[in-house]
């Protein structure tokens, strides 16, 4: 019972060490490498990202730990730290472009790919959002609460991701090993479901799909839009 009560906390502590090994050197000790500088708004991008993970750990150690009534207390936290991920996030995803051609001078030859990373992210956190507010509908609900959270905490792990596979180590373009790291951690969710219940929860169904719906729809089919390539543009 231990095991399948303390999944969550480990997972999401998984989660978080992606994120620190993730942006450890574009972030975290960026004193450290040659990178680039970056805008204030990525640095709170960041810094919000950081928070959120940070907070699902403390929530699922509370929750693991019989803290309940903490655990609610603090769960507005969470949707105030949640609203700021997106709004950030969305200012990151519109601003690549800009920031690219700060740095490059001239990004035509990558606009597709470009636009295709901006509109890719805001539907992570399209996907994120609505995720997070289901969640909340079903804060009663913990069977359901717990894998909506978990769920809306891996979609905004795609970035981590993304700079894990530009590591020295990794020999996977960062689109391919995102993505499969993704699966990975949805695999875990659906494993330990066919484990510790019936069969898979109708939650980690419908909302893997609709997450990976949202961003296949966002990623691969707006993003080929003039509608997307005419709005990143209009931010440079």
């Amino acid at each position: 019972m231990r095991d399948r009560s303390s999944f969550f906390r480990r997972i999401s502590y998984i989660l978080l060490a992606i994120v620190l090994i993730g942006f450890s050197p574009t972030f975290f000790l960026r004193a450290f490498f040659e990178v680039p500088v970056i805008p204030s708004y990525v640095y709170a991008h960041g810094a919000a990202l950081t928070l959120w993970f940070i907070w699902l750990c403390l929530q699922t150690t509370l929750a693991t730990g019989g803290r309940v009534t903490l655990h609610r207390r603090l769960g507005p936290s969470g949707i105030a730290i949640g609203a700021l991920v997106v709004v950030s996030g969305a200012a990151v995803s519109m601003g690549l472009a800009p920031r690219l051609l700060a740095k490059f001078g001239n990004i035509d030859s990558d606009m597709a790919r470009i636009v295709a990373t901006a509109w890719g992210s805001i539907g992570m956190l399209v996907a994120f959002t609505g995720l997070l507010v289901a969640a909340v509908v079903f804060r009663q609900k913990a069977d359901i609460h717990k894998r909506l959270m978990l769920l809306a905490s891996i979609s905004i792990s795609l970035p981590a991701l993304s700079r894990i596979a530009q590591f020295p180590v990794v020999d996977l373009p960062a689109p391919i090993f995102s993505f499969l790291g993704m699966l990975t951690l949805l695999a875990i969710l659906v494993i330990f479901d066919k484990m510790h219940t019936n069969g898979i929860h109708r939650v980690t169904w419908v909302g893997s799909s609709a997450m990976l719906a949202t961003l296949i729809l966002f990623g691969f089919v707006i993003s080929n839009t003039e509608f997307a390539r005419t709005s990143v543009l209009a931010f440079n």
